[in-house]
């Protein structure tokens, strides 16, 4: 499949192995869950579609669900119904919901042929200057022209097309600032003691993405072997973050030196997740990063809000459902469906 996606999808950056380890050596993946290939009558592929499965809790029940993405038809068989043939199939699955976390138009309307929609709770991006100068530096440096190396993508070096102005500091925007918090520390963790802690940090939350350690710990060693990838590079960081010895939130994050550093996941109580933001904000400051930038979930709405983040469209992700209930819940901040469970490897 890697050769298809190499010679059809414009950038393609990802090697085979990282697609297996997306695709078929994760923990979870399931025989009737299958990512799907288009054949021709002589055995040829002329398509595909990787299917991640996913174990999510919802109202207290076990559900699965599906994540679509990293597709590709062959240009001359585009105008048949090649894709929506794989589509409609991935969507027609026994899963409670399917989503991808970025589709291009085409892929879209598909969704949409089949019932699905524009997921626009997930659609933009969030961004906050740490060190606004040295940012500016890194964007001219990584856009300079490259001989016999890849390039950053842009987005990767600009994650919002916009200038944060809560970059400019505490004087003109005092209330951008609202830590230190007390009472509140944050120390590494592995996926075991991440695990550990679920059930408690998404205890005001309807509906999650249900980590056991082997998932978990499968998708951190996917970020830290394929972290090399130029619009992916970066060290990942995983904390829990305290309250007074209480755990109330976590995330994972790449740092990158000197650039925009990429948040993958941040759960927190709702009550805690502008302490849990500010631990993330003081941590990637203190290991270089000159801003920080992320997927705005519906429930840091309050959090990014209240630090004056700024927000733009980053992507058109998609979402099916049949249940409409389960639609209305992935719409709100009772629910937490982050990059860390879908693409990871998107930017």
């Amino acid at each position: 499949m890697g050769e298809l996606c190499r010679a059809h999808v414009s950038g393609w950056s990802l090697d085979d192995d990282l697609l297996a380890g997306l695709m078929l050596d994760d923990p979870w993946a399931e025989s009737d869950l299958p990512s799907l290939v288009a054949v021709e009558d002589t055995g040829r592929i002329i398509g595909f579609t990787g299917v991640q499965a996913r174990r999510v809790r919802y109202d207290g029940e076990s559900i699965r669900a599906v994540h679509s993405g990293h597709g590709v038809v062959e240009p001359d068989k585009r105008g048949g119904a090649t894709g929506a043939m794989l589509i409609g199939r991935v969507l027609s699955g026994p899963q409670a919901f399917t989503w991808s976390d970025g589709t291009i138009d085409a892929v879209a309307a598909i969704f949409r042929t089949f019932g699905g929609q524009i997921d626009h709770v997930r659609s933009c991006d969030w961004v906050l200057g740490l060190r606004p100068a040295r940012w500016m530096l890194s964007v001219v440096a990584g856009s300079a022209p490259r001989s016999g190396s890849e390039r950053p993508s842009r987005r990767a070096l600009v994650p919002v097309g916009g200038f944060p102005l809560q970059s400019l500091g505490r004087r003109l925007f005092r209330s951008a600032f609202p830590g230190p918090f007390p009472g509140v520390t944050g120390e590494d963790a592995d996926a075991a003691a991440i695990v550990e802690q679920l059930p408690a940090l998404n205890k005001d939350k309807r509906l999650w993405v249900d980590h056991d350690e082997a998932h978990l710990e499968h998708m951190f060693g996917l970020v830290r072997s394929f972290g090399g990838l130029e619009s992916f590079k970066g060290t990942l960081h995983c904390r829990l973050v305290r309250r007074n010895g209480r755990a109330v939130g976590w995330y994972a994050y790449l740092a990158r030196q000197g650039g925009a550093s990429r948040v993958l996941h941040l759960t927190a109580r709702e009550r805690d997740a502008d302490a849990v933001l500010d631990e993330l904000v003081a941590h990637a400051r203190e290991h270089g990063s000159a801003a920080l930038a992320g997927r705005a979930e519906p429930h840091l709405q309050r959090a990014l809000t209240q630090r004056f983040a700024l927000l733009g469209y980053a992507r058109q992700p998609t979402i099916h459902t049949k249940d409409f209930a389960l639609a209305a819940t992935l719409a709100t901040q009772a629910s937490v469906v982050t990059r860390i469970d879908g693409d990871v490897f998107s930017v």
